[in-house]
């Protein structure tokens, strides 16, 4: 759970209890399941689009910079040819910016530079189209450290029903407090981070077309360990990513989004990471999940790392890691199919704690170098080695009599096959079938493994638990030849 998140539910218990209140079981419930799904993280203004047109200050940009200084609504238009549009109000100030078919284009500094306010709303109108360009990246400046086309050193929302085209030669859109997005469809180019926020990334909604050549997605406080979290809880994201595609230095929370993620280094990267639901396609050439912790180093275990599974349909090739955890796994949900890696020095799923599955239908196919089973299983799990197989070689899990319960066509060859599903029952025989290869076990123990077929031996050959040693990878296994 979310740190952020996890303090404001014991906040909101404690103000219950002290002010002598009582509380149904189903109150609680809801307060409780709220925090969980990151819905407290959003204001009731941080999704209100209208405004009042009658207090509102219409502003048509006539290729010249703007500087606002008081609270306010303010509905802009036009352009500006090489400037910024500032905004330098009261602590205490509380902006909206509706834009309505602008065009600004700042050679080297941000198009929207928020120096001071308390909160700064910037809503597209619908129906609108918007430009906001950096051509040159950013003059060095140790007043106002602008990276991005939108910089922001107060807390950002991003709304609307209209389109934010962003251009950018570093940063795209980048807030030193929080960043939160409800609404809105956003088309970021640029040669660094595409969303960026120091303590937090929330977003709930919006059409996100994001190309960067750094992370798509990036939460990092280099301050406080315990900022920088990034929650997803929906929204429809394209993106090809240079270095991750969402990246936070603490805590990733996906709880429901359409994501598709159609190049990056590593996928989803955070101290922990929690998915509850959505709809995820990664194509990454490193790690596609990654729970990268604290720990110096990448083999030692680290307590603070955890990856969760609960929900959500998960796809994912890759050249690294599948799901990758310095620290423990739990699969509790969802239905997660990987291919890859194709290489010997990384596998389907890779742990340094423990690696449990109690609900949810996992398929991985990748080399059985370094494949690794579930040590904790409340629903079978099998791990096999095959023959190599060619990508697209179709997997497929049947029951004794033949009848198939569920089969997948791996994207990458593949050399061991990891099936856990509710399907799978002790005591009862099912064949696994790569291609021509047909394999029959019998889960006399709910995690099954095989040491026969790795390291050039034959395969075939199934024993419980790898040998004796559950979840263990293959690879550490000395091959058995039958007989």
């Amino acid at each position: 759970m979310n740190k952020k998140i996890r303090i404001v539910s014991l906040i909101l218990a404690a103000s219950v209890a002290l002010a002598g209140c009582s509380m149904t079981g189903e109150e609680i419930a809801a307060i409780s399941d709220s925090s969980a799904s990151g819905e407290d993280l959003y204001s009731d203004r941080d999704y209100e689009t209208d405004y009042d047109t009658d207090e509102a200050q219409y502003i048509e940009l006539d290729g010249e910079g703007l500087t606002i200084t008081s609270e306010g609504t303010y509905v802009i238009s036009g352009a500006i040819d090489d400037g910024q549009l500032l905004i330098d109000a009261g602590e205490e100030d509380k902006i909206q910016l509706v834009l309505d078919g602008v065009d600004i284009t700042s050679y080297d500094s941000a198009a929207i530079y928020i120096l001071s306010a308390d909160k700064v709303f910037i809503t597209t109108e619908e129906g609108s189209v918007n430009h906001l360009t950096n051509t040159a990246g950013f003059a060095e400046d140790a007043d106002s450290n602008e990276d991005a086309v939108i910089f922001s050193k107060a807390d950002l929302t991003l709304n609307g029903e209209g389109t934010l085209i962003v251009s950018s030669a570093d940063n795209g859109i980048t807030s030193k407090d929080d960043l939160v997005i409800t609404g809105g469809t956003y088309e970021i180019e640029c040669q660094g981070h595409a969303l960026q926020g120091k303590d937090l990334i929330a977003i709930a909604d919006g059409v996100f077309d994001l190309t960067s050549g750094e992370d798509a997605i990036h939460g990092k406080n280099s301050d406080d360990a315990a900022l920088g979290d990034v929650t997803i809880n929906g929204g429809s994201f394209t993106i090809t990513a240079g270095d991750d595609a969402v990246h936070s230095e603490s805590d990733l929370l996906i709880t429901d989004c359409s994501m598709n993620i159609l190049s990056c280094e590593e996928g989803l990267e955070g101290n922990t990471v929690t998915i509850t639901g959505g709809d995820i396609v990664i194509n990454s050439k490193d790690d596609a999940i990654n729970a990268a912790g604290s720990s110096a180093s990448e083999f030692a275990e680290d307590a603070s790392a955890y990856i969760d599974i609960s929900g959500g349909t998960i796809d994912i090739t890759c050249s690294g890691d599948g799901i990758d955890s310095n620290g423990s796994l739990t699969v509790s949900g969802g239905f997660i199919t990987i291919s890859g890696p194709d290489n010997g020095g990384n596998g389907s799923m890779d742990y340094n704690g423990s690696a449990e599955i109690t609900g949810g239908t996992m398929i991985a196919c990748g080399i059985n170098g370094m494949a690794q089973n579930f040590t904790e299983a409340g629903q079978g799990s099998i791990l096999i080695a095959t023959e190599l197989q060619q990508a697209g070689t179709k997997v497929m899990l049947s029951d004794k009599d033949g009848n198939e319960i569920l089969s997948f066509e791996p994207g990458m060859s593949y050399s061991s096959i990891l099936i856990s599903s509710p399907e799978l029952k002790q005591g009862e025989t099912y064949v696994i079938t790569a291609g021509t290869d047909t394999y029959e076990i019998t889960l006399e123990d709910l995690i099954c493994g095989q040491t026969e077929g790795m390291g050039g031996a034959m395969p075939g050959g199934i024993m419980p638990n790898g040998g004796g040693m559950p979840g263990g990878r293959m690879g550490d296994q000395r091959p058995q030849m039958p007989g």
